[in-house]
């Protein structure tokens, strides 16, 4: 059997840690590695993964100073030594047979990828079956990814081939605020098929207080993270391009309307995002590829500032 590593990220998670080292203890496919690493935490999160780790030899510990989720998934990847690599965060947890389920779908489909699907905390029912799959071209798994339609950008609830983020030009998350969306497409571009599993493998908790539900200036980086993407895609396919297109206008009219929703008064930001939305929101009105979601921000912000600070009410 492969081995697959799975890269556990743990930073003050003390409420939410346990549920997830259970679900990975609980797996039934049996080899695998956990590697947790504990990222300066300081409440009772390392005791939690030192527990696990005298119980089960699969467990290892990793520590290190707090250096963010970047710094501690690729300090996992550095120790990994598995056929295959998947991550866990620690205040999620997955279903019992996610790893059999994904390492089968590898099998079959031969991808060096294996995407499925999420849900929003632990169901009562856990899922049951293998799923239905697809398998694509890494350039259309991208694509899909980018239009933000059956892909998440997310680094978890997939199965990595090792291969991915070894060898001559090793892969690595770069240290930003965004970096799941950051390493997604580069990761994806390492391999020549991905399938796409109908069948969900991955438990996320919605967290209020979490990075993605909450303000800070670092939310800005997505503009950043998009705008690198457009250019990484400049001299790709025109598919992968007009995708490209699409996320970061995306990223742009979100972040708008969150500055809006948050009162937060930055000029600069603010004509930053209006600038790509002007540019670019007749092709999102002219692609049909484009979710309905960001056409009909595509189509208010023709009606001016008035139109999107009314959207932002709803």
């Amino acid at each position: 059997m492969d081995l697959i590593s799975v890269i556990v990220p743990v930073y003050n998670a003390e409420n939410w840690l346990r549920d997830a080292l259970a679900s990975l203890q609980a797996q039934s496919y049996p080899e695998f590695e956990a590697i947790l690493v504990n990222d300066g935490s300081t409440d009772r999160s390392a005791e939690i993964c030192r527990e696990y780790c005298d119980l089960d030899p699969r467990f290892s510990l990793v520590a290190q100073p707090n250096a963010g989720l970047s710094a501690a998934r690729n300090a996992g990847i550095d120790r990994a030594g598995g056929d295959w690599i998947v991550f866990l965060d620690a205040d999620d947890a997955m279903p019992p047979d996610a790893l059999e389920v994904m390492m089968r779908h590898a099998k079959e489909s031969g991808a060096g990828i294996v995407t499925g699907r999420y849900v929003r905390e632990i169901p009562a029912t856990m899922p049951k079956g293998y799923g239905k799959s697809m398998t694509v071209p890494a350039d259309t798994a991208i694509a899909i990814g980018l239009y933000q339609t059956l892909i998440l950008n997310s680094a978890c609830g997939k199965l990595f081939s090792a291969s991915i983020f070894n060898g001559s030009a090793p892969l690595r998350f770069r240290r930003c605020w965004y970096e799941d969306l950051d390493l997604f497409y580069r990761a994806f571009e390492r391999t020549d098929k991905v399938c796409i599993l109908d069948r969900t493998v991955y438990f996320y908790r919605d967290n209020p207080c979490s990075f993605i539900n909450t303000w800070s200036d670092a939310r800005l980086d997505v503009l950043d993270v998009t705008d690198r993407i457009v250019r990484h895609m400049v001299d790709r396919t025109p598919q992968l391009y007009r995708a490209a297109l699409d996320r970061r206008f995306s990223a742009h009219f979100n972040i708008l309307v969150e500055m809006m929703r948050h009162g937060i008064d930055n000029q600069e930001q603010i004509n930053r995002c209006l600038d790509v939305i002007k540019q670019q929101r007749f092709n999102e009105l002219t692609d049909g590829k484009v979710r309905i979601k960001n056409k009909i921000g595509a189509l208010v912000s023709y009606m001016g500032m008035p139109a999107i600070k009314l959207l932002c009410r709803f």
